[in-house]
Order: structure tokens, then sequence, then C-alpha cells
């Protein structure tokens, strides 16, 4: 009779007493005794008989002796009425399993957490943005207004009159609007700039928002001449006013005019669309600018009513704006209304990224837990000894499957311990890399932790994770099972399972790898591809600085002129600066746009009216950023408020009306300014004034001395360091006002590294890069792991070629070839992969197309080559070894 088969009946019929553990002993001693015996007689030397039955019932009699001792301590707890002991036994076995390998666990720990720590910190950010209710009353039901032109094409914010004809007409239960802009804070102890808005009256009460403390307007402060009163964000009272309870009635000089504090908004208070603003204040444009239709300001918000859609509100305001356009032709023609909702008008760019970072971290995820599954499988199968066993001592399938179920719940609730560790460093680096106009448009970004649901999400991930992982490789171990109770050969028949097994999910791995690489490959090259782009301006050796002028003793314009003039002549005296200048809007920043018509051209009807982009400049401001001048002049002194208006424009607007070249001297007519006809003087290269991925629009550009401006930034050209300047430049403003802030000093060079479209690329590389990385190294351990088995399971065959003279490249040759396969494998399912997500990407990428070869061919060739490397150590290790020892060794 088989031993096992005979200890393992015995086992179930012996009686449960306190001396189990001794009849157990006595018994595996009998069953020994007969073993070697039976080695003996059939030609076996007694020592080696001895040392084969040692071997075989070593594990036997420990997993014996502790079941024995289960089942008493079973047999008390039971008693007791302890039912979930089953649950504390696996849980204790687990731990004492996978302590025993510190090593191999840390590895697995480590993996499972760089995985679920990078998914729990983008889904933390993509909670917050995209699920996560705002701080509002009934958020769902507020949208935001925009009026378009250009057949729908282009966007702008309403005029004043429009507004009101839409509250009128529109039949909305709340109609809001507001302004943001930027004021001065005038202190003791120095000047603030800082980010405000105005809006209407009501505008707190659509939102549904009460102050922490005072009051919000009341009905009648947004008209002219209302009261100077400000609410402050909860965020400015506690760092500048030390969150002093008593701040409601003090006062604040803004922009020169002192404000009465009436209020302090909650701490979760953010309205995104306005910025990172931290003051609020009434409305408080004039009735000549209210009444004016062509000037479109005001952005406005809604409420629906109950039931209603946007689309709803959309087909009722295209009647109220077909009215206007029959009532005002001039301004109201060809204007129509776009009703996007509030959350889609904030995290909408945003949107297509997040969702791209979630889905790059899902992939790396998931690779981690193929690595790790590929790891356990061969633990599992390393076990079936002691699998094998337990079935002889009586254990079911269901009792192994627990087991091993529970041990891999252990680990991936470890892991998922340890992820949420990673996730909350990892959010605040995620933050500290975002692009600032991100940050400031969800400005609860910056305090943002795991929260609730996070946790739930991880714990859940965890859970799923551990059951994928227990029940793969107790499937495999289960198969095992009956090789090790037919006997030694047991190795020999899962080996070929195992490596198949081990192979297959490698592949998977590279092909996983390829995905993320061939993302950033893309994103890359698009990046790379952006940044070379000409913007038509020189970068280096430039400072900028920008300087608001407020109060009572900048309100006429003269004064504005000779303050710039002021500073500009000191600037030129600072050591090393060459040449300096100012301009209302730096480029790369946006600004603001003028329509016009041309003289001597049809003008256009008022629904196709020609617009360009206007900026104001002073000093020597094409000198300094390396501007071409192409024809004819740029601006001088004598250029002032008592000459012909004059303008000089880019090359664009020039190709567009005057194709023959004569634009000198020609004029142009603004729809703004009546009665004023403005000649061209010049013409100079196109500047990209918006976005670096666009290209330069149709510009103007006059003189600050023909129309004054209350902030400009100054430009300076250096042979020193930049940076080097802020200082010297700081007192230079100090010196002819020191109540005057200096704000977004910064050079050139940080104004295009820092601009939207370099940003919005460069965030989402940095972050698909690191995954790929990551997911790259985990896959190159997964090819190194496979590859050192097979190399171990073939070291009897190359052994033996060895012996028979086979040379180093030709025992290395086949091993290699192993990994140059999974290679293939990988990238060949990866490319097919990558064709379809990437597709994705196709909205962010510029210069390149989203199945760009150049890209996909490099990825392939760098996954084999690394791949290949990983294989050459185990083969040259292979290679090496003495066949006599790898003989001895099989």
């Amino acid at each position: 009779m088989d031993p096992f088969d005979s200890l393992r009946r015995w086992i179930r019929v012996r009686p449960r007493t306190a001396t189990v553990e001794q009849d157990v002993d006595d018994e595996l001693r009998f069953h020994l005794e007969s073993r070697i015996a039976d080695q003996v007689r059939q030609g076996v030397d007694p020592v080696l008989a001895r040392r084969i039955a040692l071997a075989e019932f070593g594990s036997v009699a420990g997993a014996g002796r502790e079941l024995a001792g289960m089942d008493r301590r079973w047999t008390r707890r039971r008693a007791r009425g302890f039912w979930w002991s089953d649950l504390g036994r696996d849980l204790r076995f687990a731990g004492r399993t996978l302590l025993r390998r510190p090593g191999f666990t840390a590895a697995l720990l480590l993996t499972l957490g760089l995985g679920i720590g990078a998914t729990a910190a983008i889904f933390t950010v993509v909670h917050a943005a995209l699920l996560r209710a705002f701080p509002y009353y009934q958020p769902d039901r507020l949208v935001h207004l925009w009026e378009t032109y250009e057949e729908g094409a282009q966007v702008s914010e309403a005029s004043f009159p429009d507004f009101q004809d839409w509250r009128v007409q529109g039949q909305f239960p709340a109609l809001e609007g507001y302004d943001p802009t930027n004021v001065t804070v005038n202190r003791d102890d120095g000047a603030l700039f800082l980010q405000g808005a105005r809006v209407t009256a009501g505008f707190f009460d659509l939102l549904g928002v009460r102050p922490e403390l005072g009051r919000t307007f009341r009905p009648g402060e947004d008209r002219p001449g209302g009261s100077d009163v400000v609410i402050l964000t909860h965020d400015y009272w506690r760092r500048t006013l030390g969150a002093d309870p008593g701040v409601v009635e003090q006062r604040l000089v803004i922009n020169g005019r002192s404000h009465e504090i009436i209020g302090v908004l909650p701490a979760r208070f953010h309205f995104a669309p306005a910025g990172d603003a931290e003051l609020w204040f009434p409305v408080d444009q004039g009735e000549a600018v209210r009444a004016q239709r062509l000037n479109h300001w005001l952005n406005v918000i809604g409420r629906l009513g109950p039931g209603e859609s946007p689309d709803d509100v959309r087909a009722r305001l295209d009647v109220v704006m077909q009215r206007l356009a029959a009532a005002f032709p001039e301004s109201n023609s060809g204007r129509g209304v776009r009703v996007i909702p509030l959350r889609t008008e904030i995290v909408g760019p945003a949107r297509p990224v997040l969702l791209s970072l979630f889905g790059a971290a899902g992939i790396l995820l998931l690779i981690a837990c193929v690595n790790v599954a590929s790891l356990l499988l061969a633990g599992a199968l390393a076990r079936c000894r002691e699998m094998g066993v337990r079935v002889a001592l009586g254990a079911s399938r269901g009792r192994l499957v627990r087991q091993l179920v529970t041990e891999s719940l252990v680990l991936s609730l470890t892991g998922a311990v340890l992820g949420l560790l990673l996730a909350h460093a990892g959010v605040r680096l995620l933050v500290s890399q975002a692009p600032i106009g991100l940050v400031d448009q969800m400005a609860w970004l910056r305090e943002l932790r795991p929260e609730g649901e996070v946790l739930l999400f991880t714990i859940l991930i965890a859970v799923i994770i551990g059951l994928g992982l227990g029940l793969v490789p107790a499937g495999v171990a289960w198969s095992s099972v009956r090789g090790v109770l037919a006997g030694a050969n047991w190795a020999s028949e899962t080996r070929g399972s195992r490596l198949a097994a081990r192979d297959l999910l490698v592949a998977g791995q590279l092909a996983l790898t390829v995905v993320l690489l061939i993302g950033a490959g893309l994103a890359g090259r698009s990046l790379l591809h952006l940044v070379r782009q000409d913007p038509g301006f020189r970068t280096e050796g430039i400072l900028t600085g920008r300087v608001p002028l407020s109060g009572p003793r900048y309100q006429p314009g003269a004064a504005q002129q000779v303050f710039f003039e002021q500073l500009l002549e000191q600037t030129r005296q600072l050591p090393g600066v060459q040449s300096a200048g100012a301009i209302t809007n730096l480029p790369l920043s946006g600004g603001s746009t003028l329509t016009y018509w041309v003289e001597g051209l049809p003008e256009p009807p008022a629904s196709q009216r020609w617009s360009v982009v206007q900026r104001g400049i002073a000093g020597d401001y094409f000198r300094v950023m390396g501007i071409r001048l192409v024809a004819g002049r740029g601006f001088t002194p004598a250029d002032d408020s008592l000459a012909q208006p004059a303008i000089i424009i880019n090359q664009s607007l020039a190709r567009k009306h005057f194709p023959d070249g004569n634009a000198l001297g020609r004029r142009f007519r603004f729809y703004v300014i009546p009665g004023s006809a403005w000649e061209i003087v010049g013409v100079v290269g196109d500047v990209k004034t918006g976005r670096l991925d666009e290209a330069a629009p149709p510009s103007i550009y006059y003189s600050h001395l023909q129309v004054p401006v209350n902030r400009m930034t100054l430009v300076l050209g250096t042979t020193r360091d930049p940076t080097s300047l802020t200082a010297d430049l700081r007192r230079a403003v100090g010196a002819i006002d020191p109540a005057l802030p200096l704000h977004d000093v910064s050079t050139m060079e940080q104004v295009v590294t820092t601009s939207p479209a370099v940003v919005a690329r460069r965030f989402p590389l940095l972050l698909i890069g690191f995954f790929a990385v990551s997911a790259l190294t985990l896959a190159l351990v997964g090819v190194y792991g496979v590859v050192s088995y097979a190399v171990t399971r073939r070291s009897g065959e190359l052994a033996i070629r060895a012996a028979l003279g086979a040379t180093g490249p030709q025992l290395r040759r086949p091993v290699v070839r192993h990994g140059g396969l999974l290679a293939a494998a990988g990238i060949g399912i990866g490319t097919m992969l990558a064709g379809g997500l990437t597709r994705f990407l196709a909205g962010t990428l510029y210069g390149i197309p989203a199945t760009d070869p150049v890209t996909y061919v490099s990825v392939a060739l760098l996954l084999l080559a690394v791949t290949i490397a990983a294989t050459w150590i185990p083969a040259s290790r292979a290679a090496a070894a003495p066949p006599a020892a790898a003989l001895k060794s099989e």
C-alpha cells in the first residue's frame, strides 16, 4: 500500500486526543521505516534509501504535526463557537508563508504598490474633476452661455445689452454675469497684484453660496455709482488678514479706492471660470460701457428650469437673438448663443487628458498584476509537493484554493495600503507638475487628498486583484498535484506547462508595455516638434515683468504715458541692459480683438466683419524681441496724440488684404473708434500671439503715446543672466512709484516653456513617460525571470552540447532566440493594440499623425534591443557554466 494513502486514511479515522501529535509522529516513523525497507529490497543502497525516504517524508511529517495541532485547536474553538477560526488560521498561515520569503514578498508588494498607487493617484484627480459634485446648489442645472459668431465657429463674451435682453426674454429662473479682472491692493508694506472678479448682484444667490462671515451683494450694488464693497475668499482672509473674525466693515484700498469688506466666502467655494479670483466686486462698468452692444466683455451663467436641457435654452435664446439681429443689425447680425453645462465648461479641456492618464495608469496596473501573477505562478509550482502532501492528508480542492486566494488577498490588500501611501505622495507630485492654468481653474487640486471614494475604489481593486491572482496559480498548482502524488517525476511533467504559462504572461506584459511606449513616444515627438516651431520672436536674454497702474494719480491717459516713458528710460540705464520696450500683452498670452474695415475695399456685412488682434507697444519692443521689420518703419516719439493715428501690421494681415505688397499708406477704420482712420506705417513679421500650436493671427500694433494703456509688460534685452536683473527692475519701478507692484517676472524662455500649448503636452508626457518606463522595467524583469527559468530547465541539455564541443555563441543562440520570440510576440500584439488606442491622442498631437512610423519603429527596435539584453545575462551564464557541474546538478 502507498504510504501516502495509508497515512491519509489513518489521519482521517484516528481519534483526536491530547497526544495526537505524538501518535502522528509514531505513525510517520512506521511508514518511514517501511519505505526504507522497500527501497533496500529493490537494491537501493541503505544510506541512499534513508535519504530518499527522509526527503519524501520530511514535509509530510511537518504537515501532519501541523494538521494535528490545528485539529486539536479547532476542537477547542468549535466548542467555544468561534466559527471564523478557519479564516484566522488561513490568515496566519498566509502571513507565515509570505514572511518566510521576505525578498520575494517585498518584490511583489513593491510591484503591486506601484501599480495600485499610480492608479489611485490618477483616480483621485479624475474623481475630483469629473465625478465629485461642485460646491453649489444643484450644480447639474448650472450652464455657461457664450455668444457665437462666424456661423457659430467662434465664441465670445456677451455685451451687457444682450445680457439684459436674455434676462428679460429668456425665461431663466436666474441669470447672472461675471468679469475676471486684476486688481492692486495698496497696503502699508507695499502693493499686491491679485486676481479678482466683478459680478452682478445675484451671482452668489444663483450659485447658492452663503458667506462664512457677513453678507453677499444686495440688489442695486452692481449699478453705476453703487457702493464700493468687496467680498473676500476664505484663503485671502486667512492668509492676509489672519482669519480676523472682525474683518467685516473694515476697509481695503483697491486700485486706489477704499472698499468696505462686507463678507468672507466659505472655505470650499471656488468658481473655476473666474480663475484664482481672491477679491469679488460688483460690476462697476459705467453707463457708456453698458450701452455698447459691440463691446463684448461679460461672461454669463444661468440656472436651468425644472426638466430643461441646454438645448431647450439654446432654442429659446436663438429666437431672442433673431429679434436682436433684426433690431440691431450692426452689432447682432450673425450672432448666436452656445449653452454649455458648467461642468463641461470647467473640466471639458482637461477631460481627454485625465482619461488618457487614467487609462495609462490602468495599463501599468495590469502590467504589474501580470508580473505578480508570473511570480506567484512560479511560487505555486514550487509548492506543488506541499499541495500534494495536503491532498494526501485529506485536503479538498476548495481548501487549497481558499488558502492560495487568502495568501493573494493578504498580498494585494497589503499592496493597496502601500499604494495609498504612494498615492498620497503621488497626488502632490501630480498637482505640482500640473499646468498652472489647470490648477487655477480647479483650485481644489491644491488641497487634494485621497478621500473615502478613493479608498473604496482602491479596496475594490485590491480585492479583484487578490481573487484573480489567487485563482490562477491555484488552478495550475492543482493540476500538478497528481504528479506530486505519483512520484518524483512530477517536476519534469509540470515544467513545460509552467514555462508556457509564464511565456504567455511575459508576452502580454511586453504588449501592454508597447502601448505605453508608443503613447509616450508620440507625446514626446509632438512636444519636440512644437518647441522647434518658430514663434516669430527670440527668447534668449530677455527679462519680462508686468506693471499695472491704478488709482486717481493715473486716471489721466497722459500720466500713464509719462510713467512708462520714465520707466523705460530708467531700465535702459541698468547694468547689462541693451534695449528696453513694453507691450500690453506678451506673445502666447492671448489678447483682445477689434473689428475693422479697410478704406478702398468693400465693407463686409455685419455678420462677417473682419477682426484683428491688437497690441499696444512702447520703446524698442521690436528690437528687443527680434521681430523683423519687413517694410516701412517703426514707431517714433513723434507718433503721439497730436499726430496722424498710425499702426503697424503683421505679414498675415498684409497678405490677407494687400497681396500685391502695397500696404504702406493704406488706412484702417475700427468700429469701436468712430471717426478715426489709422494709417499703416510699417509691416513686421508674424508673431504667435495666442497658442504656440496655432498659426499667427492677423495682428496690429499701436503706440501707447497715441492710445494710453494702464498696464504693460516690460521686456528687457540683456547681456547678463536675465534673472539677475529682477531686483534692479523692482528698484527701478519703486523709484518712480513705491506703491506700484511688479509681478509675473520671468524670462521669455520661461514664457514659452510655460505656455498652455507646451504645458498641455509636457504634463501628460511626464506621466505617460513615467508609466512607460515603469512598465518596461517590470516587463524586463519578467523576461529575465522566464528566460532564467528556461536556462535552468535546459541546463543538462546545454551541458551535453558543451561537452560535445558547442561554442559559447552556439549555446547562447537558442536562449537569446527565446527572448527575441517573446519580444516579437509582444511587439506584434502591442502594435495592434496601440493602433486603436492612440486614436484618442490624435487631438493632442502636433505635427505628427497618431500612426507616426518613426515612433512605432523606434519603440519596436528599443523593446527588441532591451529584451535581448535582458536575455544575454542568463544566456552568458549558461554558456560559461562547466559541463561537469551542470550534469552533476541535473
